[in-house]
């Protein structure tokens, strides 16, 4: 996942669980902090607030829930663990949201920094567990 001029993440391999609908899903986070990445590098901060603040809370929302249904789908042993840090995500995302909404730049700067933070610490690592879990008990 290194960044480029054009972008500031690569989906590449340490991103992707192998799962379609869960990668699908995990790109969609990745194309729209490169989106909002190539709208401030273009001095449009305004526009990039607007699609951050349009974008992130559905996606928050939708995302969650349907990796969440999935994991209870195969019966993934440490679901309970996994939906804690969620929690913690959805939390800190929706704590900021209504700063984000008044535009505030110091929240729209803790929430970009913690959506990214998001795709290394948990989608790269975490979410892969269930992935190998989904693989070993043939259920993908």
């Amino acid at each position: 996942m290194k960044g480029n001029d054009d972008v500031l993440i690569e989906f590449g391999d340490d991103l992707l669980t192998h799962i379609e609908e869960m990668d699908k899903q995990h790109m969609r986070l990745v194309a729209l902090l490169n989106n909002v990445y190539e709208l401030l590098k273009e001095g449009k901060r305004e526009e990039a607030l607007e699609l951050f603040k349009k974008e992130l809370l559905s996606y928050v929302e939708h995302h969650l829930s349907e990796e969440e249904r999935f994991m209870e789908k195969i019966g993934y042993p440490e679901l309970d663990k996994h939906k804690k840090t969620h929690d913690t995500f959805r939390r800190e995302i929706y704590n900021l949201g209504p700063y984000i909404e008044s535009g505030d730049p110091k929240a729209f700067r803790q929430a970009l920094s913690y959506a990214w933070g998001w795709l290394y610490t948990h989608i790269a690592k975490t979410d892969k567990k269930y992935a190998i879990y989904a693989k070993e008990k043939g259920l993908i």
